[in-house]
């Protein structure tokens, strides 16, 4: 009986671990296969505090996208956006140095990442077979609140995913806001996104506040449940009585089987 108790201890603590592996379920998720979206005017996302955008709806079953396709989203918010490519990869026959060059714009797959509308200056060029491994992950600050994506393919590959947070600068090292959460950047992002587990200031300085500890029953419990101790323990005391109880019957078959012999010679 004793063992039993532990054995459910352990299966208590995981899970609880992955009933707190928290997502944001009010995410935005734009597919850039979606043709009633693609090149139809301005896709408002004035009141979302964050989204993705991903190359094609079957992304997450990494299915590849499809060859000679064309999109291109214009987006409006009202605050400022950063953005971070969470992945990235194509299938074009040219390297990545190559791919940036105009003369090429038509043999490979590439996202353009635009200043304003699609004539608007172009902030970067994600494109080219090596892509994955040598393009640039830093975070991009787009310098306006109106951008475009424009997503061109001339083969097939797994596609890419994109994240975008809106945020204020904070003044005085204050939040104008009360409903923001105030990132160690400066970076004013809205406060119900302190509890998830990605990275939305953009330094990681959400996760580690003592405001984020207090208020998220997500971060609390790993803080306080899912330290090494309270892990290790019941399983290491698990063990111990598992062998406890196997070595304890290993003697009493021992024991019988002794007797049997016993009786048996007589």
């Amino acid at each position: 009986m004793v063992i039993m108790w532990f054995y459910f201890y352990t299966l208590f603590i995981l899970h609880i671990n992955v009933k707190y592996v928290n997502t944001n379920e009010n995410e935005f998720h734009l597919f850039m296969d979606n043709q009633t979206l693609c090149n139809h005017g301005i896709i408002n996302l004035k009141n979302i505090s964050t989204w993705k955008i991903y190359s094609h709806i079957y992304y997450h079953e990494r299915y590849m996208y499809f060859s000679d396709s064309h999109c291109s989203l214009t987006i409006q918010t009202n605050k400022r956006i950063w953005m971070s490519i969470e992945y990235f990869q194509s299938n074009s026959s040219s390297s990545f140095p190559r791919c940036t060059e105009a003369k090429y714009a038509g043999n490979d797959d590439r996202l353009q990442i635009i200043d304003g509308y699609k004539n608007g200056s172009i902030l970067r060029i994600i494109c080219g077979k090596d892509t994955d491994k040598r393009f640039d992950r830093t975070p991009l600050i787009l310098k306006s609140s109106i951008f475009t994506l424009d997503w061109q393919t001339k083969s097939q590959s797994y596609g890419f995913k994109l994240k975008f947070v809106t945020y204020d600068l904070s003044i005085d090292g204050k939040c104008l806001n009360s409903s923001q959460f105030h990132c160690n950047n400066r970076r004013c992002i809205d406060r119900s996104l302190i509890c998830l587990h990605e990275d939305y200031c953009g330094d990681n300085s959400q996760k580690s506040s003592l405001e984020a500890i207090n208020q998220c029953p997500s971060i609390a419990s790993k803080q306080k449940i899912f330290n090494w101790p309270f892990m290790i323990i019941p399983i290491i005391i698990c063990c111990f009585l598992f062998v406890f109880i196997f070595i304890c019957l290993l003697k009493v078959y021992r024991k019988q089987k002794k007797n049997k012999q016993f009786h048996t010679g007589l």
